[in-house]
C-alpha cells in the first residue's frame, strides 16, 4: 500500500506542472534563469535534417508526465506543446512529435519498449523522460543507470540523436521521495555520453519558489489547468534548447 501511495503521489507530481490548451504562454510565465537554459550539446543528425528541410520525426518516451495525464490528455502534454513550438521555429519543415508515454513504467521497462515504440517510428531525435517511477519504487541506482546507458547505446548506434529529461519537482512529493540520487545518476550518465539532460527538476523548482505556479490549497480543476500550463512551459523551453543545439 505504501508503494501504491507513493505512485499516486508521483502522479500528483505530474499533475503538479503543465500548460494551457489555448495559445502560447507569456514569456514571463515560462522564463528561467540563464544558467538553466544554457546548453552546449549538439544534435547533429537533427540539424542536418532541418537544414535539408526534410521531414522530422521525434519520439518522446516517458511516463505519466509525457502522456499528459495530469492535464487530461496528450494534446495538453509537453510533447504536443513541443511540436507546436518547433513548427513555429521551422515553418517550412514537417515536424511530428510522437508521444510514447506510458504511466508508472521504470526506465528498464521503457528501454524494453524501444524496438516497438521508438526505433519503429524512425525518429531522428529521441526525448527520454526517466527516473520518477524508479525513485518511487526505490530501484537500485546501478540498475537505473544501466538501463539508461542501454537505451542511449541503442539509439546512438542507429545514428539517432537523443536527449534526456530529468524528474519533475513538487514540494509535496519531494518531502517523501528522495530524488537526489536519481537526479545525480541521470546527469552523470548524460555527461559520460555527452547527452544533454533537460533540467526539468530545477526549472520546476524555480517556478515553484517564484510562486509562478502554486498548487497548494487549490481546487482539482485549478490543478488540472495549472498542470496544462506547466506542460506548455516545458514544451516551450525544450523547443528553445533544441533550437540552440542544432545551430
Amino acid at each position: 500500500m505504501k508503494r501504491r501511495s507513493l505512485l499516486c503521489l508521483a502522479g500528483a507530481a505530474a499533475l503538479n506542472l503543465a500548460m494551457s490548451a489555448t495559445g502560447r504562454s507569456e514569456p514571463s510565465e515560462c522564463e528561467v534563469p540563464p544558467e538553466l537554459a544554457a546548453i552546449s550539446a549538439k544534435l547533429p543528425h537533427l540539424a542536418e535534417r532541418l537544414a535539408a528541410r526534410q521531414p522530422v520525426n521525434i519520439v518522446a518516451i516517458g511516463g505519466a508526465s509525457t502522456k499528459g495525464a495530469a492535464a487530461g490528455g496528450p494534446d495538453l502534454a509537453y510533447p504536443h506543446r513541443l511540436q507546436m513550438a518547433l513548427a513555429g521555429y521551422y515553418p517550412d519543415v514537417p515536424i511530428a512529435v510522437v508521444n510514447k508515454g506510458v504511466p508508472r513504467q521504470s526506465t528498464q521497462q521503457m528501454m524494453e519498449r524501444f524496438p516497438t515504440d521508438v526505433i519503429a517510428e524512425d525518429p531522428i531525435l529521441v526525448i527520454w523522460e526517466a527516473g520518477i517511477s524508479d525513485a518511487v519504487r526505490g530501484i537500485e541506482i546501478d540498475d537505473f543507470a544501466a538501463a539508461l546507458q542501454a537505451g542511449i547505446d541503442e539509439v546512438k548506434n542507429r545514428a539517432i540523436d537523443i536527449l534526456l529529461v530529468d524528474m519533475q519537482f513538487s514540494r509535496r512529493t519531494s518531502t517523501v521521495i528522495n530524488f537526489e540520487q536519481y537526479l545525480n545518476a541521470v546527469h552523470r550518465v548524460g555527461d559520460l555520453n555527452e547527452v544533454y539532460v533537460f533540467p526539468r527538476f530545477e526549472m520546476m523548482r524555480y517556478w515553484s519558489e517564484q510562486n509562478m505556479f502554486n498548487f497548494d490549497d487549490v481546487a482539482e480543476e485549478e490543478r488540472v489547468r495549472l498542470a496544462a500550463k506547466v506542460y506548455e512551459c516545458i514544451g516551450h523551453q525544450l523547443a528553445q534548447a533544441i533550437r540552440t543545439a542544432v545551430r
